[in-house]
């Protein structure tokens, strides 16, 4: 008899299938102690019971079934990011009103809790996955701000890998460079224990033609441990990472005609970046924030997208220590219009477009769509 606790944020069991053929159930196995038991039992003993108490009205569910290891592509066709996972095919429920003598007050959540791991068919990346392991080689660099850079990459295969269209995304893995192996414990930085190293980013450059998709530009922010590998990474030294595919789907739709609204804040202006060619310029109002240290993004956006400046209205937050300098002098002789503020709701309600693009952090974005209501507003969301 094993007992052990199996935790996680809330949803980190997911349900595969609930239909007139039962119950079955789902989880990730996170890293623990490694010593295998919980895995072991399974394998001489497929069977398990689980248990769920609610600690706020002392309700508990329990569970039995029968289990199954799922390692390596067998668990990640099933979940997206993880290689090893426990599937339990459930065979009688008990749910107990007030089963718990106690009731529990809810304390810091352990920094230790991976994300949730969704099943492949409800991921919100959606990420067209290659079939075949291809790479993509850093090949340049330009540093923007003291926290932004434009990376660009070159796919060593592109025949085997999926197109991809702008306004979508890239995954990149850094398991390879940043894993640094077994540890029990890692007090320094615990989320790194369960971190599978796969990012996210924004494809900033778009691809001309059937046969110009062999390299491709992300603008990123330095915010994390892949990121800031990225920005110190000695380009003498070879860097190939693993493209695990390219998803998403923040296309900008602009009818002939019609006017539409972007709302980014910071390195929110990537999709923009990739779509503005396609796009009539005359017939978009760009309401960009941004802090002071990255006038040096705006500068070289409005460099490579010049019609771009008329149609922007710039909000800089943070002081101008010295106004003469030149990335502010040289904003100021652009065709934006500047306000050294942040946004607020009489900016944007008497806009008339037709439709609304939002790219910027959650509790931004929250404001907005509240001044927006009742507009058609789409947004990129980065809740996974």
């Amino acid at each position: 008899m094993d007992t052990n606790h199996r935790g996680g944020p809330a949803g980190f069991v997911r349900i595969l299938s609930n239909d007139e053929h039962g119950l079955t159930i789902v989880y990730p196995e996170y890293s623990g102690n490694r010593l295998y038991q919980t895995l072991g039992n399974l394998k001489e003993t497929p069977q398990a019971g689980l248990v769920f108490p609610d600690f706020d009205n002392g309700n508990v569910l329990y569970l039995t079934g029968k289990t199954e290891i799922l390692a390596g592509k067998e668990a990640s066709r099933l979940i997206s990011h993880t290689n090893l996972a426990v599937k339990i095919q459930v065979e009688a429920v008990r749910f107990v009103t007030d089963g718990l003598a106690f009731r529990g007050e809810l304390g810091e959540r352990s920094p230790y809790n991976p994300p949730v791991r969704y099943l492949s068919t409800e991921d919100p990346l959606d990420i067209k996955s290659n079939e075949k392991e291809i790479y993509a080689k850093l090949i340049d660099r330009q540093i923007l701000s003291p926290t932004i850079g434009r990376f660009r990459f070159h796919i060593a295969d592109p025949e085997k890998a999926s197109k991809w269209k702008p306004g979508q995304y890239v995954a990149l893995s850094f398991q390879d460079e940043l894993d640094i192996g077994y540890s029990h414990m890692r007090d320094d930085d615990p989320k790194s224990l369960n971190d599978d190293f796969l990012r996210t980013f924004t494809v900033s450059s778009r691809q001309d033609g059937d046969e110009g998709h062999d390299q491709f530009e992300i603008t990123i922010r330095k915010v994390g441990v892949a990121t800031e590998y990225l920005f110190r990474h000695n380009l003498r030294t070879p860097l190939e990472v693993p493209v695990k595919g390219f998803g998403g789907e923040f296309y900008l739709k602009q009818e002939e005609g019609q006017n539409i609204a972007f709302i980014a804040g910071g390195v929110g202006i990537t999709p923009l970046l990739a779509q503005a060619q396609d796009l009539d310029l005359t017939r978009l109002s760009l309401y960009w924030t941004v802090r002071k240290d990255d006038l040096g993004l705006v500068l070289d956006t409005f460099e490579r997208i010049p019609r771009l400046a008329d149609s922007t209205t710039l909000f800089v937050t943070g002081s101008i220590d010295d106004e003469e300098s030149n990335g502010w002098k040289n904003l100021a002789t652009s065709s934006a219009r500047v306000q050294q503020r942040r946004i607020v709701k009489k900016d944007l309600v008497e806009d008339s477009a037709n439709r609304w693009y939002l790219c910027t952090g959650t509790s931004f974005r929250n404001s907005v769509l509240q001044w927006l209501e009742g507009k058609t507003v789409l947004y990129e969301d980065f809740n996974y």
